[in-house]
């Protein structure tokens, strides 16, 4: 049977961007859900992985918000049982929360690509492993976490906070936006314009980093999540094996 992968959206226009392409094709079947939209979260022995995207929500907010507090809960518990799981942006703050990081506010909102340096663990991570160094990670972000008590940190450059890290065997968060193409871009600018002046750039040169950078996006979320679903596939293989058992 083939590895099925829970996808949590939490903008009001969910997209996969270019996590699909790689996921699709490695055969994994993608559950798409919107718990702010009143979607259930997956039970985990439903699942093989989860993977957890961004938003304009906070985990500052977790109090005031069920369904995100929910949603933590559910990622201590992945972690816990050995599920995959990749967190990305709000997905990542919520994942280093549920394993005891502080997420802090910012000193101002970033909109940029940050030229992110490999860390010596990321040479033998199944996922950084591929990636090489530099790598140029697209952040649009107000919160920023710290580092989990006991995870590794893979590459260092953000100034402020962690850009990426991997907990135990099989759990993941990265502060940037792998999945981001120029479609989205495209709906961030028109929905979120306003936080560029928060974030001390203007749109045109925004856009400019967008050209410069967008040609090797592809190829990085491909390598990424190409790298997670194999992941993924594995969990799914070693528990059907000990089903069988």
């Amino acid at each position: 049977m083939a590895a099925t992968l829970a996808c949590l959206h939490h903008l009001e226009q969910p997209f996969l961007g270019l996590a699909e392409r790689p996921l699709r094709a490695a055969g994994v079947v993608l559950d798409e859900r919107r718990p702010a939209a009143g979607d259930a979260l997956p039970a985990l022995a439903d699942v093989d992985g989860i993977l957890t995207f961004g938003g304009s929500q906070s985990v500052l907010d977790l109090e005031r918000d069920p369904a995100l507090a929910a949603e933590r809960e559910l990622l201590r518990d992945a972690v816990a049982g050995g599920v995959p799981v990749l967190g990305i942006c709000l997905g990542a703050q919520l994942l280093a929360h549920a394993l005891g990081a502080p997420v802090e506010r910012a000193p101002r909102r970033f909109v940029a690509w940050l030229e992110l340096t490999a860390l010596p663990a990321a040479a033998e991570d199944p996922l950084f492993a591929g990636l090489g160094s530099p790598i140029r990670g697209l952040q649009w972000n107000e919160d920023v976490f710290a580092l989990p008590p006991g995870a590794t940190q893979l590459v260092t450059g953000a100034p402020v906070g962690v850009a990426a890290f991997r907990a135990g065997r099989s759990a993941w968060g990265v502060q940037f936006h792998p999945e981001v193409d120029g479609s989205t871009l495209d709906g961030w600018y028109a929905d979120y314009g306003a936080w560029l002046g928060q974030a001390g750039v203007s749109e045109p040169d925004a856009r400019a980093a967008d050209v410069r950078h967008l040609p090797e996006q592809a190829e990085l979320a491909e390598r990424l999540f190409g790298a997670f679903a194999r992941v993924v596939e594995g969990f799914a293989a070693a528990s059907s094996e000990a089903r069988l058992r």
